[in-house]
């Protein structure tokens, strides 16, 4: 004799074996899958921000290519010997993935210090954890308020946001992807803004603070003059064209137009993404400060200027341009925001390099009425090439 079950009972003991199936399955993929809570504090003060990241100690060594020795580390003393020891590694490794950038220019990142810190027991770990507390100042070029956008990719797994490689793989002991999953928890102070924010996977960055067009646009000036006054190799270029310079209106025209090209070549590589690699464009420039000084040198020697000076003038433009997108990264998309901070930096680029020139003419002016003045003029540009040569010479080595 069978016995008939009925359909409705089948149905719910189908039901009931799927459901138990399904939570069986979810409990074993939980148990492959791990997760990793980072905290961060950020806080603005002058032109810097301040940012202390606490990451749980191993993954970040996994992820840096520490080797095992600072992964296997027993005790507090050891993992911060290993911090210490691989701080200009932990330094590049966070570079493109902590990022800040204030009226859409990116902040430049140090690594100031290294601690540790125990975070306790919590429902994901059996026992209290270590972890590396990471102080990270960013100078935000002469910003002291505005606003800002805060960008994070630790352990993520995608490469940094300036496509550099991570650190470990190029050792083939380290990779990003050590966790499935990573949190982040943000208490902010930024722009006369606080709150909290909770990085992830899906969401990976915040905004505070609000841009005001005037500050912003001196601000961006006040960046370009100082980039075109305090680069060496843009202002011994303009120092080597004054050299050479005859007439106050020929040195304002070639400087002039190697402010113009290297604006374009500015523009465009920031535009673009265009670049060429700091291992060619480095000693190339180098180069272009050699030449521009040795054509100096052959005006002291009562030589004229060769037939294409004006085109290599156009060409160390767009190399000095080249360079200082490696320099200076601006953040965000196209609009407003973008064109006030970049078209400051721009305009600040050229007029530092014109004020510098007109500066620069009347004292040499002034020395050509001297006897002595050619072999002033003929020392001054045999230093400028001699230091242009050992650029060179360290960038190529």
């Amino acid at each position: 004799m069978t016995m008939r079950v009925p359909p409705a009972r089948l149905l719910w003991a189908g039901l009931a074996m799927a459901a138990a199936l399904l939570l069986l399955g979810v409990g074993l993929a939980g148990a492959h899958v791990r997760t990793s809570d980072g905290f961060a504090e950020i806080r603005d003060h002058g032109d810097h921000v301040d940012v202390r990241l606490s990451l749980e100690y191993e993954i970040l060594a996994r992820a840096t290519g520490m080797g095992t020795a600072a992964i296997e580390a027993p005790d507090d003393p050891a993992r911060n010997a290993a911090l210490t020891e691989h701080h200009d590694l932990v330094e590049r490794y966070l570079t493109g993935r902590v990022e800040v950038a204030a009226d859409r220019v990116r902040c430049d990142l140090t690594l100031d210090g290294t601690g540790l810190e125990e975070r306790p027991a919590s429902d994901t770990t059996a026992a209290a954890v270590p972890y590396a507390v990471l102080d990270l100042d960013f100078d935000c070029h002469g910003s002291t308020s505005g606003h800002y956008v805060v960008r994070y990719s630790v352990f993520s797994g995608r490469p940094a946001s300036d496509g550099r490689p991570d650190p470990g793989t190029t050792t083939g002991t380290g990779s990003d992807a050590v966790v499935d999953d990573h949190t982040s928890t943000v208490v902010y102070d930024l722009g006369g803004e606080r709150g909290q924010a909770v990085l992830d996977g899906g969401t990976t960055s915040f905004s505070a603070g609000e841009q005001e067009a005037g500050p912003a646009v001196l601000r961006a000036l006040g960046l370009g003059a100082a980039r075109a006054l305090g680069g060496l190799d843009r202002a011994l270029f303009v120092v080597a064209l004054a050299l050479g310079a005859t007439t106050l209106p020929a040195l304002m025209g070639r400087v002039a137009l190697f402010a113009l090209v290297q604006g374009l070549a500015l523009t465009v590589a920031s535009a673009t993404s265009a670049s060429l690699p700091a291992g060619i464009v480095g000693p190339l420039v180098a180069l272009t400060v050699v030449y521009t000084a040795g054509a100096a040198a052959g005006t002291a020697l009562g030589g004229t200027q060769p037939r294409f000076h004006l085109p290599v003038v156009a060409v160390a433009g767009a190399l000095h341009g080249l360079a200082l997108a490696g320099e200076l990264r601006f953040d965000g998309p196209f609009g407003q925001e973008l064109v006030t901070s970049f078209g400051g930096v721009v305009a600040g680029l050229q007029a530092g390099h014109l004020l510098l020139a007109a500066a620069l003419f009347p004292l040499i002016a002034l020395a050509r009425r001297h006897a002595w003045s050619a072999v002033a003029q003929l020392a001054a540009a045999g230093a400028v090439a001699v230091t242009g040569l050992t650029w060179f010479v360290h960038r190529i080595l």
